[in-house]
């Protein structure tokens, strides 16, 4: 397998999630080498919890969105001043949270990835997949290459 691709990070967020984001991309690296191994039911307890998270995160990335609205502090220079600053704080591409906060999501799919790698669910996942796309396109009397 190929190496995972490095995390850009903002310059806000490298000081926090460049660390972590290290950490799971070394566990990554052995989990895909065998040398990080993680019981099966222990897996799907984290996994549970790590697609909540993922959603939680998603949720909040989805509703940054509506950050990006000018505010409202008056007709005068400070209130303009103070909206562009508080709107720059909420989704500047290099310092705003959302790019934080979508930063965050990538280190929680990547660790989930992880743990996948670790308790050996990426086959029986890819095996499922293939068994639902297979039953899928029986449906429709198309038969895939492999398929019994």
């Amino acid at each position: 397998m190929t190496a995972p691709r490095p995390t850009e990070f903002s310059a806000d967020a490298a000081g926090a999630l460049a660390p972590v984001a290290g950490k799971v991309g070394e566990a990554k690296q052995h989990a895909l080498a065998g040398t990080l191994r993680i019981d099966v039911e222990v897996a799907k307890v984290l996994l549970g919890q790590l697609a909540e998270l993922r959603l939680r995160a998603a949720d909040l990335v989805r509703d940054c969105a509506d950050l990006d609205t000018p505010l409202r502090f008056g007709d005068n220079w400070v209130g303009q001043i103070m909206s562009r600053r508080l709107r720059t704080v909420a989704v500047d591409r290099d310092s705003g949270v959302t790019p934080v906060l979508a930063t965050f999501h990538q280190v929680l799919e990547d660790l989930e990835a992880t743990v996948r790698f670790a308790a050996g669910l990426y086959e029986t996942t890819d095996s499922l997949a293939a068994d639902d796309l297979r039953r899928a396109l029986g449906t429709f009397g198309v038969a895939t290459e492999g398929a019994s």
